[in-house]
């Protein structure tokens, strides 16, 4: 047993292992500058639909965009292009034409024309409705969704992802409530405002929106740490009292365990359906559970559920905070490699 213990550690230190920042590899191209303002209508979610405005400050001349291909946490590229549609770019009121890369469908081509410095663009993302898959499954219902940034978004290729920063909003059906990590700047009601965040920290931090939505605080003081669960019924959200505590024994034992955080707080997204794809991801500051609609209030279903979130949390220190070296691509276009990934 001794051996085994010895050969365990010998192997695992002597893995790559980087902090959680993207590495830096060659010289960036040239980019837009400024803050990206981005705008997700959720509306129309009940429908499976969602549609994003972004704007970006250009200079003329030739430039691609990258939509968000190899997804951290998935290890894949399973960016859902197929689903992307109504795809437009405009500037100065004029529409500018555009090409899907011959060899990379992740880029599209384009060239902004003299005089232009602002870069308006439109796209749909229609959320399919199989359930088989990760974030790229079904994400919405008629009562809740979950919005992940990657599906939403473009940027521009040679941006540093660490750096380019993304004024973020999403409007909500009338009634929804939502949870995330991103610090919000304003909530309007049906529109709410996140402060300015990284491309890195968005596309790591889903919101998870609902009619039927419940938010339970697990910790005082700092950091602090809650759970955000939305179902498609109010019956659902019933918690018993002896869950809560589990939950609440969870965050302080992790904490006791690894010793310190390195998160600003921490939210678990727990999505209760039995119309979205069932898994975990795991995030910096949040993880994103989904699991079947009963799964609190029936004791076998709980009982499926109840490695998850404590599973999803750990990977807070093991694969987000410090990751494999061939998951720290410099952005979402360089395959990822797995390699020692489960070591």
């Amino acid at each position: 047993m001794r051996r085994c213990i010895l050969l365990f550690v010998v192997a695992v230190s002597s893995l790559s292992i980087v902090p959680c920042t993207f590495a830096q590899k060659g010289k960036p191209a040239q980019t837009p500058a400024g803050r990206v303002a981005i705008l997700v209508d959720a509306s129309e979610a009940p429908r499976k639909i969602f549609h994003a405005r972004l704007t970006f400050d250009v200079s003329p001349g030739a430039l691609t965009m990258i939509y968000p291909k190899w997804i951290p946490g998935e290890h894949g590229p399973t960016g859902p292009i197929s689903d992307l549609a109504g795809l437009k770019f405009t500037t100065g009121g004029k529409v500018i034409p555009w090409r899907r890369d011959l060899v990379e469908m992740y880029a599209i081509n384009l060239n902004v024309p003299a005089g232009a410095t602002s870069l308006e663009v439109s796209l749909d993302y229609l959320s399919p409705a199989s359930e088989h898959g990760f974030s790229s499954a079904a994400s919405a219902t008629e009562k809740l969704a979950i919005l992940s940034w990657n599906q939403m978004m473009l940027y521009p290729k040679g941006a540093n992802p660490e750096t380019i920063m993304y004024s973020a909003s999403v409007k909500l059906p009338p009634g929804w409530k939502l949870g995330t990590s991103l610090p919000v700047a304003r909530d309007g009601g049906d529109t709410v405002e996140f402060a300015p965040a990284s491309l890195v920290t968005l596309v790591d931090s889903p919101v998870l929106m609902g009619a039927f939505f419940r938010r339970i605080e697990l910790s005082q003081g700092e950091p602090r740490q809650a759970i955000n669960i939305a179902a498609d019924s109010a019956a659902a959200l019933e918690a018993s009292p002896d869950q809560v505590t589990h939950w609440k024994n969870l965050v302080a034992e992790a904490n006791a365990l690894f010793g310190a955080h390195h998160y600003r707080h921490y939210d678990f997204l727990l999505t209760l359906s039995n119309h979205t794809a069932h898994f975990g991801l795991e995030h910096h500051e949040s993880s994103d559970n989904r699991v079947a609609e009963r799964s609190l209030i029936s004791r076998d279903e709980n009982l499926l559920m109840s490695g998850l979130l404590p599973h999803e949390m750990t990977h807070s220190w093991n694969g987000k905070y410090r990751r494999p070296a061939g998951l720290a691509t410099p952005d979402y276009l360089t395959p990822m490699q797995g390699d020692l990934l489960w070591v």
